[in-house]
């Protein structure tokens, strides 16, 4: 017999399945999972390379044009907003335009839970992002960063991180099934 929970996480796996089929990216690679309660905008404007995990409930506005990076993990509830309201003008409170700015992280980043990236920000591969961080800036490969606003709190073993890279080492979460 089969229980409440597994027919509801089946009906919960169909039903994201169908949203993603309706939608139309800009480019969508191989071993990607997108776990539950997600809401993607302007996918036309988003690139999800190979090898990825988007964590529950994940937001990605990308309408300035979002692009993640094979062999990337996101936690639950992340949110990514590559589009802002001009406020800096003569209507109150903010221009009827809008600011796109491309969001681009690199390959290999785990992104931790309540994350969230501004408008412009480039995070570069192999990179680490704390939980509850809010990103607004630029940082550079192997970084470690946390806080609000984000800070780089220190650089990874990048001889660490290349080797597991050319070893193609990878957590068992972006493993194809």
């Amino acid at each position: 017999m089969i229980s409440l929970l597994s027919l509801h996480s089946a009906i919960v796996r169909y039903w994201n399945q169908y949203k993603l089929k309706k939608l139309k990216f800009r480019y969508f690679g191989t071993n990607i999972k997108i776990c539950p309660n997600f809401k993607l905008g302007h996918t036309e404007n988003l690139i999800l390379h190979d090898n990825i995990v988007l964590g529950e409930n994940i937001f990605i506005n990308a309408q300035g044009g979002v692009e993640i990076g094979s062999g990337t993990i996101t936690g639950p509830d992340v949110m990514i907003f590559s589009v802002n309201h001009i406020y800096d003008s003569e209507i109150l409170p903010f221009a009827e335009e809008l600011s796109l700015k491309p969001v681009v992280i690199g390959e290999n980043c785990w992104i931790g839970a309540r994350v969230f990236i501004c408008p412009g920000v480039s995070i570069g591969e192999g990179s680490v992002v704390a939980a509850n961080s809010v990103v607004t800036k630029n940082f550079p490969p192997c970084s470690e960063i946390g806080g609000n606003p984000a800070k780089l709190i220190k650089t990874k073993n990048k001889e660490m991180y290349s080797k597991a890279k050319e070893k193609s080492i990878y957590n068992t979460f972006i493993k194809a099934d």
